[in-house]
Formats: structure tokens, sequence, C-alpha cells
């Protein structure tokens, strides 16, 4: 996954772009979508809005809900 990588107070980072994320999203189905939003807790809708890129910059916090999920979800459907 492509990352921004810089330098916050003085530590490295590894942010991955919201467009990671959409593209990851948009790989999923309906049922796989619902899925994600049971494990994460982030509702369906927020998450068909990140996927249609009509949020184009999540929170970092809704982020943090789903992201660990989506690896489970991307393997479930491999």
């Amino acid at each position: 996954m492509p990352t921004v990588c810089g330098m916050i107070w003085g530590m490295k980072t590894s942010i991955p772009l919201a467009l990671d994320f959409k593209t990851k999203l948009e790989a999923l189905g309906h049922a796989d979508m619902q899925e994600l939003s049971r494990l994460s807790t982030v509702p369906f809708t927020t998450l068909w809005k990140i996927r249609a890129g009509e949020t184009l910059n999540p929170g970092i916090e809704t982020v943090k809900l789903f992201a660990p999920h989506l690896s489970e979800i991307e393997k479930a459907t491999s």
C-alpha cells in the first residue's frame, strides 16, 4: 500500500493515503461492506461514502476503527 512518509515531532511516520482505503473498499461487495461495518462499528453509510468518494478525507479515528478489520475481510474473500 502506498504511503506518505514524513517526520512528525521527530518521529518517522508512514501514513496510508485515503485513496488507498477507497480502492480497498471498492474491491468489497455489499455483504463484505456490511460485515466490515459490523466488525468495526463504523456505520455502513460512512464506509460506503468513503468507497464512493463522497468522503475524500476520512477521520483518523474512523480509519483506526475499520482498517484492522479490512485485512480480515480481504483474507476471507480471497
